[in-house]
């Protein structure tokens, strides 16, 4: 038995796959190097931090061998298995019914570009899902996208949202008439665009000190600092 999963859904970090609107300042190279050590810094919070078992799922089907390559030095241990629907949503759906099918009590899914999240957030997610009654948990960014679903069942209805202009909310609506206890988290600045990422940058330059439990990305913020110095 599972009692904490966490899932991320990722297209392949291949360059001009991934992260393209960072381009420029950074190359598509940069670009995809950027997604690959969020990618890889959250499945090792995960698993090494969180004590929660990662599952990885990958997007096309067959990048299987690049999403290897990512965690080829990987000291822990994660579950890699393709993504499969049609649309990004579905594929999101299919992987969370898929890891309570394998067992998962608690699931928290996290988008990538919310990977250096505080862990502290994501720990008080796991608290919430350990009440008696089942629960979602929803937690939104800057621009209202949903960056956290906490799940005990399977209300794979919820990432429907996705799809729309304004995913928070809408989760909250299709949450609301579940026959489970919801909760919002605070609002975390993800990396999905120049300005987040120059927000980022810009931070971790100023406080010189590593992001807490994501050496992969604290290396790639060092050398884009030796390369550029601003951005």
């Amino acid at each position: 038995m599972i009692d904490k999963s966490l899932l991320i859904v990722s297209r392949t970090p291949l360059p001009k796959e991934v992260k393209a609107n960072l381009v420029p300042p950074l190359t598509h190279e940069e670009a995809a190097e950027f997604h690959a050590s969020l990618l890889f810094d959250i499945v090792e919070r995960a698993a090494l931090h969180l004590h929660a078992q990662p599952y990885v799922y990958f997007d096309p089907a067959d990048s299987r061998a690049d999403f290897e390559h990512v965690f080829r030095h990987a000291n822990f241990e994660y579950k890699l298995k393709p993504a499969l629907g049609s649309k990004f949503s579905d594929k999101i759906a299919n992987a969370v019914d898929n890891v309570f099918s394998d067992g998962a009590k608690k699931l928290i899914y996290l988008d990538v570009d919310a990977a250096i999240v505080p862990l502290q957030t994501i720990k008080y997610g796991y608290e919430l899902l350990s009440l008696d009654d089942d629960v979602v948990v929803l937690a939104p960014d800057n621009a209202d996208q949903l960056y956290l679903v906490g799940l005990k069942k399977p209300h794979i209805q919820i990432f429907d949202s996705l799809n729309a202009k304004d995913p928070f909310e809408v989760a909250i609506k299709i949450s609301s008439p579940l026959s489970a206890m919801l909760f919002t988290l605070g609002r975390f600045q993800g990396v999905r665009d120049l300005g987040s990422l120059r927000r980022l940058y810009n931070a971790f330059i100023r406080n010189a000190q590593m992001i807490e439990h994501a050496r992969r990305t604290t290396d790639f913020l060092n050398g884009l600092k030796e390369k550029y110095g601003e951005l």
